[in-house]
């Protein structure tokens, strides 16, 4: 059968069926949001830096009957036709059904739905609804087998709309299937419900009223409940890897199939990789892991290597079953996923440099009340104030000196040794009220059982502060740009520890002997770090510290800037030496340090990537996932969720108001499972900042264009919400907990299993059972049927008396 393409209509955007295949084009700024309802202006691309970033998806569906492979290829005919007629550089992507990658999935602001092709009309259908921005994806056949306990399934029949919400689906997609839900309840007048909808939780189905139970049990035949556990985690941390593309007769690992000649692929290396590791004459495919396959074709790369680009990386991913997205691009037209998987990518973005510039040379109006109303200087600059409010600090104590925290007479003193840890608490006023950053600094040399140990003292203080300040766990040598901005650019990390040079650990004493490296070209980027004999390391500029004598030293390559910097760092009458007019007072007290005084080349000025957004789901204990939101705004974030802010020097979690105890506990423990988890191996000790709603700095709303402090003054919790759906003031039921969003109880958190599984033999028992409390493995259902009681009930009769019960039902 002949195929063709058609453009379709607008409203028909968004809707996918599964035994269809379709093109998505998109024409953007780069890094600008792209979609049906964005307006932008027109895209002068003359040679001036500016251009347009294009892109085109390749989408088929899974349809049954082995065709999926079929729609694939002709999708991909389709995608070079349309290709040769644009004329222009574009990034081409292969997507797979339920595995669309985030930038297609941010096209549609409200989410995609792939439909069944030829599903019977007339009939109960059945959806479920997953991710932050929504995939609806019709199931067939309606039965127990298509429903799991962490997701969200909307059943739609003649006259009801179920909702059915897993034990350990998150409230994100609570919020969005309940939304789904009153969509295809409501008639054409809008506000107006035609149907009926009624909210079934996973377990508690027997508690629905009797006419919805009835429907429900004649549809899925509630005696016969079977459900499926969450699903684990399924990508293991692993980092990406680089494939040089070759063509035979040359030996490689790893031969694609089906490629005429065959393309070869030669292992480079694996992360952290490095743009001079693209060669402009070769063709690379990048093994990304979760984010996906990607092509890399280089201006000069031959022709023959260059055309089969793609069909190299799909063979990649079929060798390595790899289901996630596959997507070629030639140099130069390089999206940011792509770039975020390299090590200081160089971002060529011509608007962006305008920012990052004026950020780095700002001197003035850096204080609170400038940057409220400037906030993009804030966040490109990573300061929130000039660091001229208040501040105490805390040196943590180890065992050995019994503990606890010992307060610094001076903390502006500036002086950190590498094997302490130290609690700086700062205080700054802003227009709407006092804020607070609550800094903890870890010494490079600082042993793991204290800085175990401050972080708890740290949490602790967090909590008697009311959880109000803003939360920062930073390394030495990697501390951001307002906790230097603090020390007006004279912090001196210093070999040892303070307590060598004051036993009582009120003060922190710098050394009278001392050859200091110092680098950065302002105050918030300056540091200085004593040099050791364990070592060769380069600077452009020293200080050497010889009792009262103090000399800078700096490189013929030092800047302007540089010297000045080192200069405040000396803070005290100093000697000027620069490279090779040294005199013999300098050389004498250098000593035996001479070979360390290396001076550096010069740097380039860095063009840091844009920053990322990243939904948080909560899996089990431990276990985190992440998904990208593209193209972000405010509107993204929402107070039932918490989310990642990746602006590369330093990693944001933002909590929500509502986003569950779990998630504020474990922010820190998420933010370095975000870190290890990426497959661009990211330094394990990048800044991790934690905010909540409502306190956030400008240094990080800055990066959310239009930020509104009054956003979620009218925000509908999900209780509101099901309210409104169920015809409710107040809604009212057998576990107030399921109906707000967050299942906090004790019962609801284990996981569940039937009855007949419980009662069988202890080597059959699933290994997460505990043997001791069958009865919470049981779902509320199963239980009442089981004891004649709910759990709450139980657990408020005697031990003796639940003991009892349990061994004449058997689950003793």
């Amino acid at each position: 059968m002949e195929s063709c393409t058609e453009l379709l209509p607008r409203s028909h955007y968004g809707t996918f069926y599964d035994g269809d295949a379709y093109l998505v084009y998109s024409c953007s700024h780069p890094g600008q949001p792209a979609g049906p309802d964005v307006i932008r202006r027109e895209i002068r691309e003359n040679g001036n830096g500016e251009y347009a970033e294009r892109h085109v998806h390749a989408w088929a569906g899974g349809a049954a009957g082995g065709a999926g492979g079929a729609l694939t290829t002709l999708a991909l005919r389709r995608a070079s036709q349309l290709l040769a007629h644009v004329a222009r550089p574009l990034v081409l992507h292969r997507e797979t059904a339920t595995r669309e990658s985030a930038r297609m999935l941010s096209y549609f602001r409200d989410g995609i739905r792939i439909l069944r092709s030829g599903a019977m009309n007339g009939g109960p259908r059945l959806y479920r609804v997953r991710g932050h921005r929504p995939v609806v994806l019709q199931m067939e056949p309606v039965s127990w087998a298509q429903l799991a306990s962490d997701g969200v399934f909307v059943l739609d029949t003649a006259n009801l709309i179920v909702l059915w919400l897993g034990r350990a689906a998150n409230l994100i997609e609570k919020t969005f299937g309940a939304k789904i839900a009153y969509r295809m309840a409501r008639g054409p007048e809008k506000g107006m419900l035609v149907r009926r909808i009624a909210i079934a939780h996973d377990g508690y189905e027997q508690t629905l009223p009797p006419a919805d139970r009835e429907l429900l049990n004649t549809l899925l035949e509630l005696r016969s409940r079977s459900m499926r556990p969450p699903s684990p985690v399924s990508d293991t941390p692993r980092p990406a890897r680089l494939y040089k593309v070759t063509q035979p007769p040359r030996t490689s690992p790893i031969a694609m199939p089906s490629q005429k000649p065959a393309a070869r692929l030669e292992e480079i290396k694996c992360a952290p990789l490095n743009r001079e590791d693209l060669r402009e004459d070769s063709v690379y495919i990048i093994d990304g892991g979760s984010r996906g396959v990607w092509a890399w074709v280089g201006s000069s790369a031959p022709v023959g290597e260059a055309r089969g680009a793609l069909a190299a990386a799909r063979g990649l991913a079929r060798a390595k079953r790899l289901t996630g997205p596959v997507a070629t691009m030639v140099s130069g037209r390089e999206p940011l996923e792509f770039a975020a998987l390299f090590h200081m990518w160089s971002w060529a973005d011509a608007r962006r440099d305008i920012r990052v510039r004026a950020a780095r040379s700002a001197t003035t109006k850096l204080d609170a009340v400038s940057l409220a109303s400037n906030a993009w200087l804030a966040a490109e600059a990573q300061v929130p104030d000039d660091g001229s409010g208040s501040l105490r600090m805390w040196r943590v104590r180890g065992e050995a000196e019994g503990g606890a925290l010992q307060e610094l007479e001076r903390p502006q003193t500036a002086a950190f040794y590498d094997q302490d840890c130290y609690l700086a608490l700062y205080t700054y006023h802003t227009p709407t009220g006092d804020q607070t950053i609550l800094y903890y600094w870890m010494g490079g040399s600082s042993p793991n059982d204290l800085r175990n140990l401050g972080a708890k003292e740290a949490k602790d203080l967090c909590i008697k502060l009311g959880r109000l300040p803003i939360q920062a766990w930073v390394y030495q040598g990697k501390e951001p740009a307002h906790f230097l901005q603090i020390f007006k650019g004279r912090m001196i990390t210093y070999i040892g520890s303070a307590i060598e040079y004051d036993p009582s650990g009120r003060r922190v004493v710098p050394p009278s002997r001392a050859l200091i490296r110092v680098s950065g070209q302002y105050a918030r980027e300056a540091r200085g770090v004593e040099v050791g004999r364990g070592g060769l390391t380069r600077g452009a500029c020293y200080v050497l510290r010889e009792g009262a004598r103090v000399w800078v030293w700096c490189a013929a390559s030092a800047t302007g800037d540089e010297r000045e910097v080192a200069k405040n760092m000396a803070a005290s009458d100093h000697t000027l030496v620069m490279q090779g007019k040294e005199k013999h007072d300098f050389w004498n007290a250098l000593g035996d340090r001479r070979p360390l005084l290396v001076a550096s080349p010069l740097k380039e000025v860095e063009r840091p990537l844009p920053p990322r957004l990243f939904y948080i789901s909560l899996g089990a204990a431990g276990q985190y996932s992440f998904e990208e939101i593209i193209s972000f705004s405010q509107y993204e974030l929402a107070p039932e969720m918490s989310a990642i802010l990746d602006a590369h020097a330093a990693v944001f979690v933002w909590l929500g108001a509502h986003s569950g105890p779990r998630a504020k506990d474990d922010a820190r423990a998420i933010a370095q499972c975000y870190l290890a988890n990426d497959p661009a191996a990211r330094d394990p000790e990048t800044p991790i900042l934690v905010i909540s709603q409502g306190r956030e700095p400008p240094n990080f709303t800055g990066f959310f264009p239009h930020w509104k402090t009054s956003m979620w003054k009218g925000h509908k919790s999900f209780n509101a919400i099901v309210s409104v759906l169920e015809g409710k003031a107040i809604v009212r039921g057998s576990n107030s907990a399921l109906h707000n969003g967050n299942s906090e109880n004790r019962f609801d958190q284990h996981e569940k299993y039937p009855l007949s599984v419980l009662r069988g033999p202890k080597e059959h028992m699933p290994q997460d059972v505990d043997p001791l409390t069958k009865e919470l493995y049981l779902t509320h259902d199963d239980f009442v049927s089981t004891f004649t009681m709910a759990y709450n009930e139980f657990r408020s009769l005697p031990l003796w008396k639940q003991k009892e019960l349990k061994k004449s039902v058997g689950l003793f």
